[in-house]
């Protein structure tokens, strides 16, 4: 009896150690898929450096320094929502080309079907034809940077990029500008609340060919509404003078530095830091 007491005592220990050790690596799996905020790598792409720093509630604040362009601030910008959205961004744009039951089964079907029918990445694609050479410049910037987050997590083995890639096999296709457009348009819908209205409308009007009883069943909204909005730059007087943040690497604020290949700092006339700090907010 001691004996079996004892090899059930052996087997128990062996199996929390078996359950530690996959929790374990579970563990070690999913942190290596989370950013590191706190960093400087080199990518190509840029052509001066971009700081991304985050704020206590982790919202990121991207500063391009002394010579940066807005390209490299866009750049910045898919940089870091590639870092904390990677998976938000995979299944919307999977949503936008009808192909989100490769990774959930039957219970999107419908979904797929509805996405396909209004055809939504294909005119995104066309739309790309329409832009203005400044969309297009960031549009192009923007999947840079999304880019060379794939890219760095692919060469340094970061994990998936997102703990949820784990869970899911879902490659993720390099990003594109069409991309970005077919998530807009994805939001758009997702935002318009008035499809159902508007279905009702339709039917109606079939039933009733006056379209003057259709107005009094169904009145026309908004109407001849009309609203008066302030100027938007009025509403951030208190940031226009708003300096750079001062900070060091032990600061509170995790700061990720981008830099172009080959960057070297150069001293600027008057300052006490080599060109780097950021020198606005973007």
């Amino acid at each position: 009896m001691g004996l079996l007491f004892r090899w059930l005592l052996r087997l128990a220990a062996a199996l929390i150690l078996l359950l530690v050790m996959g929790l374990g690596l579970v563990y070690f799996l999913a942190a290596q898929s989370l950013p590191d905020y706190n960093k400087e790598i080199t990518l190509p792409g840029l052509l001066a450096p971009v700081e991304i720093v985050r704020d206590n509630a982790n919202v990121p604040h991207i500063f391009g320094s002394y010579g940066a362009s807005d390209e490299d601030v866009y750049f910045g910008l898919g940089y870091a929502h590639a870092q904390d959205r990677l998976w938000q961004m995979t299944t919307m744009r999977r949503t936008a080309m009808g192909r989100l039951s490769e990774i959930f089964g039957s219970r999107t079907l419908q979904v797929d079907t509805l996405i396909r029918r209004l055809d939504i990445y294909r005119l995104a694609q066309q739309s790309v034809a329409a832009q203005t050479p400044e969309t297009m410049t960031a549009l192009r910037a923007y999947s840079a940077g999304v880019n060379a987050r794939l890219q760095e997590i692919n060469e340094d083995a970061l994990g998936r990029g997102a703990p949820e890639m784990f869970l899911f096999n879902v490659p993720m296709a390099p990003w594109q500008p069409a991309d970005s457009i077919a998530v807009m348009k994805l939001m758009g819908l997702k935002l318009s609340g008035h499809m159902q209205e508007e279905i009702l409308r339709a039917r109606t009007s079939l039933a009733l060919p006056d379209p003057e009883r259709l107005k009094d069943i169904l009145p026309d909204a908004p109407g001849n509404g009309v609203a008066a909005l302030p100027e938007y730059a009025a509403l951030f007087q208190t940031c226009r003078a708003m300096p750079a943040p001062a900070r060091t690497s032990a600061g509170p604020c995790p700061s990720c530095r981008l830099l172009p290949v080959g960057w070297q700092a150069r001293p600027m006339p008057g300052l006490p830091h080599p060109a780097g700090l950021p020198q606005a907010a973007r």
